[in-house]
């Protein structure tokens, strides 16, 4: 049996994901997260197919530092999230990462406005 053979089957992907609202005094970490051109384009890596840290630095030709730097605040402001777990060829536990939230709205307005 390979180590390919035991990881968890693929989850199902879930395409009706929860939409969050926020209010605008919320959003400031969301906001601050978002403002790197790098954590979006993690999350649009991500949003085209579930991927570990390293097929995502792979995708963006940037370093594994920067993409688990991103992915950690991302799940922070809970954006991304890590869905399952593969097993590398030499036998070692990669998270897989997906969206947790198809969209985020941001009301202006705020509560009781």
């Amino acid at each position: 049996m390979t180590l390919e053979q035991l990881s968890p089957p693929p989850a199902e992907s879930d395409s009706d994901r929860d939409r969050r609202t926020t209010t605008l005094e919320e959003s400031d970490g969301l906001l601050e997260v978002l403002a790197s051109a790098t954590a979006r384009e993690v999350i649009a890596v991500v949003r085209e197919s579930p991927s570990t840290p390293s097929e995502i630095a792979d995708e963006l030709d940037v370093s594994l530092q920067a993409v688990t730097y991103h992915l950690r605040r991302l799940q922070r402001v809970d954006l991304i999230t890590p869905v399952r777990v593969r097993y590398s060829t030499k036998g070692r536990e990669m998270n897989i990462y997906d969206l947790s939230t198809e969209s985020v709205t941001i009301d202006l307005a705020g509560p009781g406005m």
